[in-house]
């Protein structure tokens, strides 16, 4: 007779929705990396007043800018009638049930909203995110270009190659905060980002440097080539139309280029070899590319 074996596979306990956990990261703003959790039995206001739940010391932001409200289906967002409006991924809302993932901007703050099941994790990982990426445009940040850089200078030198390195910022950029304020200024540099980056190869970096400079950097590239990249970026902000609140904003950019030389061991070097060129640029009469 044969013996009869019997399996018993223990599952795992399943994930219940209760051991879901929804917090905001603070990407962009005064408190960078901060984690806010958000209790489902508490309406939880924004605003500017120290009395909210979640108070932003912002003049852009109103008294109170907006309420968060856990439903059945999830967490949403109300608008509370504020005077720069709430953003979800970038889009103006009144009332929107946010989604794992989302950025919620208020004022000049952005949020990223969490919802899991591995707290810690999300976080740790979120904070990793900030300490490379610009909460801002969601492109690298200054301190991982250096990181890079460093790096691609030393391969570079050792194997005999080219390293170019675009440097540009938006003309009149200034003025575009002082007459349409600051929020539009934000809007210009962010979704100058978000029509630069396709254009951007994987073995190349995009990386906001400062304020509204930028940098490109092109391994491997001459500086014909770093030219030619330069004004096909500069030729797709000029056709970009760039709107924020109903205001058409007229948005160029000026392109220096700087090459890798002998006598160059850091990227504070390159970076000024492509200042000065971004300086002939603007005396040229800006919008334009110059090496």
């Amino acid at each position: 007779m044969k013996a009869v074996h019997t399996l018993i596979v223990r599952r795992a306990p399943a994930e219940r929705d209760d051991d879901v956990h929804e917090f905001f990261v603070t990407l962009y703003g005064s408190r960078l990396g901060h984690k806010i959790d958000l209790e489902r039995d508490r309406v939880t206001i924004i605003g500017r007043e120290l009395s909210c739940e979640i108070p932003i010391e912002d003049d852009a932001v109103s008294r109170q800018h907006c309420r968060l409200t856990w439903r059945p289906d999830g967490w949403h967002i109300e608008d509370l009638g504020s005077t720069n409006g709430t953003y979800v991924a970038d889009l103006p809302v009144e009332r929107a049930r946010l989604r794992d993932g989302d950025l919620v901007k208020v004022g000049s703050t952005i949020f990223k909203f969490l919802s899991t099941h591995h707290v810690e994790a999300a976080y740790h990982e979120e904070i990793y995110r900030a300490a490379i990426f610009d909460g801002l445009t969601q492109i690298h940040n200054r301190r991982y270009f250096e990181e890079f850089t460093e790096r691609e200078i030393s391969r570079c030198r050792r194997h005999d190659r080219a390293l170019t390195l675009l440097l540009f910022d938006v003309d009149r950029f200034k003025a575009v905060n002082d007459t349409y304020g600051h929020l539009s200024g934000d809007h210009v540099l962010r979704s100058l980002a978000s029509v630069l980056l396709p254009r951007v190869r994987r073995d190349e970096l995009f990386a906001r440097y400062a304020g509204d400079e930028f940098v490109v950097v092109l391994p491997e590239a001459p500086p014909a080539v770093g030219a030619r990249i330069g004004e096909e970026l500069r030729s797709m902000v000029e056709t970009t139309d760039f709107v924020f609140d109903g205001q058409h904003l007229p948005t160029t950019i000026s392109v220096g280029v700087g090459s890798l030389s002998t006598d160059m061991t850091t990227p504070a070097q390159l970076v000024a070899a492509a200042d000065v060129a971004l300086y002939r640029a603007k005396e040229r009469g800006r919008n334009c590319v110059s090496s």
